[in-house]
């Protein structure tokens, strides 16, 4: 995630972990009480995610559906509006390159947002190259300068 805060931007990452033997509706019930755990936490005025782009494992499409779902669900129970962003939207916003490999994903992250390292977890590059992608294409042209530093703040997006 992007935490804003005085005009600064930092990142806070993390990942829902989940009981392997949960079945769906419970993993459901998890993930969506994590999310607004987080959500109260840290007040989020936009939530964003990756539109699902299913190429030939459809069940892992359907998996990561319902967990949409559940934030989808989380972020319209607290009036936050989603936004959703293709793929390749994110990609090139990120890295420059809307058919760029996940590694050059995580290490343009890396760079523009002064981190010392991408996310150890392929899923928390993911997420926060989904919040800076919309970090990036919601921000004024003036506004969109990359960090100088991280920084903790009370709004997430």
């Amino acid at each position: 995630m992007l935490v804003l805060s005085d005009g600064q931007v930092g990142t806070l990452t993390g990942a829902i972990r989940l009981p392997a033997g949960a079945d769906t509706p419970q993993r459901l019930r998890l993930i969506h009480a994590a999310l607004l755990a987080v959500i109260d936490k840290h007040q989020p005025r936009a939530v964003a995610v990756e539109r699902p782009f299913v190429k030939e494992n459809v069940r892992a499409a359907m998996a990561l559906a319902y967990a949409q779902a559940a934030a989808f669900l989380a972020a319209a129970q607290c009036d936050i509006p989603v936004h959703e962003y293709a793929p390749r939207e994110i990609k090139m916003a990120v890295a420059g390159d809307g058919h760029a490999e996940k590694t050059v994903v995580a290490a343009a992250l890396a760079m523009e947002l002064g981190l010392e390292s991408a996310p150890e977890l392929l899923d928390e590059s993911d997420a926060l190259a989904i919040a800076y992608s919309h970090h990036l294409l919601t921000q004024a042209p003036a506004e969109s300068q990359p960090p100088t530093s991280q920084a903790a703040g009370s709004h997430v997006e």
